[in-house]
C-alpha cells in the first residue's frame, strides 16, 4: 500500500487514529505497526495534524517497550520527511524523557532516535530543542564503574557496562554533530553556557581508553573553540596533546579558572584512570592560580555540585596520612583533591599527593608575617 500510493491510505491512517485514541485498545501494537508503515508516505504525512500526533504522544507513556520503539521510528519517519517541525515539536519532549527509562536497549534506540533528529533538523526550526539536547547528553558522557550494573550518573538509568560504552560514543557522536549546526551569532545563553560547562569534559576525554571517543573530541572543540572566536585556541586543540591544551586553556582564559576547577572536580568520579589523573592535574594548577577570594567565591558557587563529585573515602576510621589545609580556610576543591590522595590508583594518588604539597608549601610561604604591636599591617594570604 505504502509502494504503490493506495488512494485508501489516508482513509486507514484516520481509523488507525481514531482506535488508538482508546488507551485501553487491546491491538494497539498491530495498529502502530500498521500505521508507521504508511506514514513513510508523503500523501499520509501531510494529513497528521496535532491531533493526531497528542494520540500518539500518549502511547509514550506505555510500559511496553516495543511499543515505545515504535513510536521512536514515527518520530525518525517525521524528522525524514523534512517538513513536520510542528508535529516533531510535539513528540520531542517525549522523545527526551525516554532518555530516563531503565531499559538499556530503549535508551540506545532513543539515542538513535536523537542523532537521525539532529542529522535532519535545522536550528532556524529547532533552536529550543537542541539546546535543551545539549544538557540531556550531559549524564552519557561518563561510563559506568563495573561490569554488572550501575546506574548513569545522577539520571538513575540501570545498563550493563557494554551498554554503557556504546552509548557514550553515541552521545558524544550526537553531541559533535549538534554543535555542527551550531554558528556563533546564534550562541547565546543557555547554550554557551552549556558548551563552556563542557569544555573541559572535551579536553581530559582525550586520553579516553575508548579511541573512537578521543577522535571525536578533537573536532568538537575544535568546532567549539571557532564558535567561541577562540582562535589561538582553536589551534592548539588541533595539534596538542591533553596537557598542553589544558595549560593554554588557563593561560588564554584566566577569568573562567574557577568554572574550569568545577569541571575537573566533576571528573574525579570516571571509572577512568587517565581521566582522573588528568582532572587532578588540572585542578592542582587551576588552584595555584586562584587567591583566597577567589577560590572562596568558587566554593559558595560550586559546593553543591562539588561535595557530589567526592568519590567514596577510605570509611568513617581512616584518616588522612598527608598535609592538610586549615578547614577554615579550605576550598571544597581543595577538601576534594585531598581525597584523592586514597585513590585506588597509584599514579593517580600519588600525584594527588604532591600536589597537595606543593600546595601546602604554598600556603606556608604566603602566611602572614608576624608585626610587632605597634604596625596593624599585615600581608594578606592568598590561598
Amino acid at each position: 500500500m505504502v509502494i504503490r500510493n493506495c488512494w485508501h491510505n489516508r482513509p486507514v491512517f484516520t481509523v488507525l487514529i481514531d482506535a488508538l485514541q482508546k488507551q485501553d485498545y487491546t491491538n494497539h501494537f498491530t495498529a502502530l505497526v500498521y500505521l508507521t508503515e504508511l506514514l513513510r508516505c508523503p500523501q499520509v504525512a501531510v494529513v497528521v495534524d496535532d491531533a493526531a500526533v497528542r494520540v500518539l504522544g500518549n502511547w509514550f507513556k506505555c510500559e511496553e517497550p516495543a511499543t515505545v520503539k515504535l513510536l521512536l521510528q514515527v518520530v525518525e519517519i517525521f524528522a525524514k520527511h523534512g517538513n513536520m517541525a510542528r508535529q516533531l515539536s510535539l513528540l520531542q519532549p517525549h522523545v527526551l524523557s525516554c532518555c530516563y527509562t531503565l531499559d538499556s536497549d530503549l535508551v540506545m534506540d532513543t539515542l538513535l532516535a536523537l542523532r537521525c533528529l539532529v542529522d535532519h533538523l535545522t536550528w532556524q526550526h529547532s533552536a529550543s530543542f537542541l539546546t535543551q539536547l545539549t544538557f540531556t547528553l550531559t549524564p552519557f558522557f561518563e561510563e559506568v564503574k563495573r561490569p554488572e550494573v550501575e546506574v548513569v550518573p545522577a539520571r538513575g538509568v540501570c545498563l550493563l557496562a557494554q551498554d554503557s560504552e556504546i552509548l557514550r560514543l553515541t552521545a558524544f557522536e550526537i553531541y559533535g554533530s549538534l554543535l555542527d549546526k551550531v554558528k556563533r551569532n546564534v550562541l547565546v545563553f543557555p547554550l554557551r553556557h552549556q558548551v563552556l560547562n563542557l569544555i573541559v569534559v572535551l579536553v581530559i576525554h582525550l586520553v579516553d581508553r575508548n579511541a573512537s571517543v578521543a577522535q571525536i573530541c578533537r573536532p568538537t572543540l575544535c568546532h567549539t573553540a571557532s564558535i567561541l572566536g577562540w582562535s589561538k585556541l582553536r589551534a592548539v586543540f588541533a595539534e596538542k596533546d591533553v596537557w598542553m591544551i589544558l595549560r593554554a586553556l588557563l593561560e588564554q582564559e584566566p577569568s573562567r579558572a574557577s568554572w574550569f576547577l568545577k569541571q575537573s572536580v566533576t571528573l574525579f568520579k570516571s571509572p577512568q584512570a587517565a581521566i582522573r589523573q588528568a582532572a587532578v592535574w588540572f585542578a592542582g594548577q587551576i588552584i595555584q592560580t586562584l587567591h583566597e577570594e577567589e577560590a572562596e567565591d568558587a566554593e559558595a558557587a560550586y559546593s553543591g555540585e562539588l561535595l557530589l563529585s567526592l568519590p567514596a573515602g577510605p570509611g568513617p576510621s581512616a584518616q588522612p596520612t598527608g598535609p592538610s589545609v586549615h578547614p577554615k580556610h579550605q576550598p571544597v576543591s581543595a577538601a576534594a583533591l585531598r581525597d584523592m590522595r586514597h585513590d585506588p590508583d597509584p599514579m593517580v594518588s600519588c600525584l594527588a599527593m604532591q600536589t597537595f604539597y606543593v600546595l601546602e608549601a604554598r600556603e606556608k610561604m604566603e602566611a602572614p608575617v608576624p608585626t610587632s604591636c605597634f604596625c596593624g599591617r599585615s600581608r594578606k594570604r592568598r590561598f
